[in-house]
């Protein structure tokens, strides 16, 4: 019994409820941060004028905001470039399915799904690399020089 129809189906099955978990993992943070987002705010009302309570809200706002940076500059490109993964993948698939067929239906169906493949392939590679860009080269938020200057007037 041949069953590599079967493992490849499973494996790309598993490959798209891999992708779809993982973006909507992601999608997910905006929602957590929004209700982070909300909270420091509260937090900032209940501090008042408490130096303490309010250095403390200050860090727990610096912690929102470096996650901000990743979730609204970073997150994105990972998320296109897996569902350009996924694509590539399932055009692979198709493209080899239909690659040992004879026909003018086989042959244009072939090449379209190599083509797709092709672009799909360049689009996750891209958005992958301006990822990478963005995580090396975007500012992160730190207030680590004001602490500094507020130590030295002290």
């Amino acid at each position: 019994m041949d069953s590599w129809g079967a493992v490849v189906g499973l494996g790309l099955l598993a490959a798209a409820v891999s992708v779809i978990a993982f973006v909507r993992y992601r999608e997910r943070e905006t929602t957590i941060l929004q209700r982070d987002v909300a909270l420091a705010r509260e937090l900032r009302d209940l501090a008042g004028g408490d130096d303490i309570r309010v250095a403390a809200v200050d860090e727990f706002e610096l912690a929102i905001y470096q996650r901000l940076f990743y979730a609204s500059v970073v997150a994105p490109r990972i998320r296109s470039a897996a569902w350009a993964l996924l694509g590539a993948v399932l055009a692979v698939a198709a493209a080899l399915a239909t690659g040992p067929g004879d026909g003018l239906l086989y042959s244009v169906v072939h090449i379209v799904a190599v083509i797709v493949a092709v672009g799909f392939g360049v689009a996750a590679v891209a958005f992958a690399a301006l990822a990478v860009f963005h995580t090396a080269t975007t500012p992160r938020v730190s207030f680590a020089d004001s602490y500094a200057n507020s130590a030295e007037s002290e």
